[in-house]
């Protein structure tokens, strides 16, 4: 059962107790009783969080890198406790058997993220070499060794369940409040009303949601290319348009400026506003340059109604007139009237389709000359789990209550220990 994990537990859980970071001679930044755990290892922790957060465009403020901070020492001290509570148990090694399993395990689960990586590399138009999927997968802290060790923590939080927290149970009834509590009711009250967060953080992530909005559709389509003399004089525009855009940013900096001099701003404006008309001219002109490909591709949109009218299947028609090539032709695609993802044009278009199977009229875009075809309605709501993911569910709300249950005991073994923390260390 998939879902984005916090922060905190992608980034902190997996890499405690390597022993790389064991035998390291940086400063002790948490030391537990016998367990003590690096600088190094905080400062990779802590910034892998700040890097998590630059890749998901978000800058967090002064008071949450100071909570952060805190609860990278935090979150430290409790795997700490732990780890002195198993090595009291004799419960910390693991055999070699045990060693190869885990390590055979992480390699499954690395080459997953690796194969998953790749693709969505490749759905994004990059050609990457395997050197190049790697290195980027471990600028965003993924490493065979990380996964291994996220691994290794996963035993050993079950190991102190077992040691601790083996009368803990749930019902079914545990099982559904958690999953409305945890999945159902955040993904509803975030993704019901809002489309465009929805796409940002679901549909163009590869995040899983348990809450589909209502209205999304499956569409495919066929997109034609513009005749070769639209190609040319739309090429043949471009730098006119290029060079319209530049001057139109260099005036409206320049409006700014006048008012920094306190000059004659209604004349920049005017300025402004003559280049503004002039590159909004030259932007109608391309757009009727795709206008007139309609008439020019008009026998073969023609054919492509005609044949599809008389019970031609939508699939081979992309496949015989489609311009993109090769497994991708033609994909399905997810589509709702409130996206903010697809051209004006293209929005409107498909939003009049009335029922599936409907494809629309022949119209163009930048990309092309399109037909679309309004294949079926996504099932909105709740989704239904599977027996798999229902066995998963059980087990991490399982894995959640025993979370809870253990609280209360590391606040006591906080007592039973010495604690030295240095999260200045972080500021260095």
């Amino acid at each position: 059962m998939k879902k984005a994990c916090s922060i905190l537990i992608i980034f902190l859980c997996f890499l405690i107790t390597c022993p790389t970071f064991a035998e390291s001679t940086d400063p002790v930044v948490v030391r537990v009783g016998q367990v003590e755990y690096p600088l190094s290892l905080a400062k990779y922790s802590y910034q892998s969080n700040l890097d998590l957060m630059a890749y998901q465009g978000y800058t967090p403020t002064a008071e949450e890198l100071a909570e952060l901070k805190q609860q990278t020492i935090d979150h430290l001290i409790d795997l700490a406790l732990i780890e002195n509570k198993l090595i009291e148990a004799g419960k910390n090694g693991l055999t070699d058997a045990e060693e190869t399993l885990l390590r055979s395990y992480a390699g499954n689960v690395y080459e997953s993220l690796w194969q998953g990586f790749q693709q969505r590399v490749k759905n994004e138009g990059y050609d990457a070499s395997e050197e190049q999927i790697t290195q980027w997968l471990s600028e965003q802290g993924y490493t065979l060794e990380i996964v291994y060790q996220e691994a290794l923590v996963n035993v050993r939080y079950s190991r102190i369940y077992e040691l601790y927290c083996k009368d803990v149970a749930v019902t079914d009834e545990d099982v559904e409040a958690y999953l409305q509590e945890t999945f159902i009711g955040p993904d509803r009250a975030a993704y019901e009303f809002d489309i465009p967060r929805y796409e940002q953080e679901i549909l163009n992530t590869g995040n899983e949601s348990f809450f589909t909005p209502a209205g999304y559709r499956v569409i495919r389509q066929i997109l034609l290319p513009y005749p070769e003399e639209v190609v040319n004089a739309i090429n043949a525009l471009q730098p006119a348009v290029e060079e319209g855009a530049a001057l139109l940013e260099d005036l409206y900096h320049a409006i700014a400026d006048t008012v920094l001099a306190d000059g004659d701003v209604d004349a920049a404006k005017e300025a402004y506003q003559i280049q503004a008309e002039a590159y909004a001219n030259l932007l109608n002109q391309v757009v009727d340059l795709e206008q007139s490909a309609l008439p020019m591709v008009k026998e073969t949109t023609d054919e492509i109604a005609r044949r599809y009218a008389a019970g031609e299947s939508f699939a081979t028609l992309i496949a015989e007139y489609g311009k993109e090539a090769g497994d991708d032709a033609g994909a399905e695609m997810l589509f709702h009237p409130d996206s903010e993802a697809w051209a004006e044009a293209f929005r409107q278009q498909v939003s009049e389709l009335k029922k599936p199977g409907d494809i629309t009229a022949p119209f163009v875009t930048n990309l092309g000359i399109h037909i679309v075809l309004y294949q079926e309605d996504v099932p909105s709501g709740v989704h239904e789990l599977t027996d798999e993911e229902r066995e998963a569910l059980q087990e991490s709300a399982l894995q959640n209550k025993q979370q809870q249950a253990l609280q209360p005991l590391l606040e006591e073994w906080k007592t039973q220990y010495e604690i030295e923390t240095h999260p200045e260390m972080l500021n260095e």
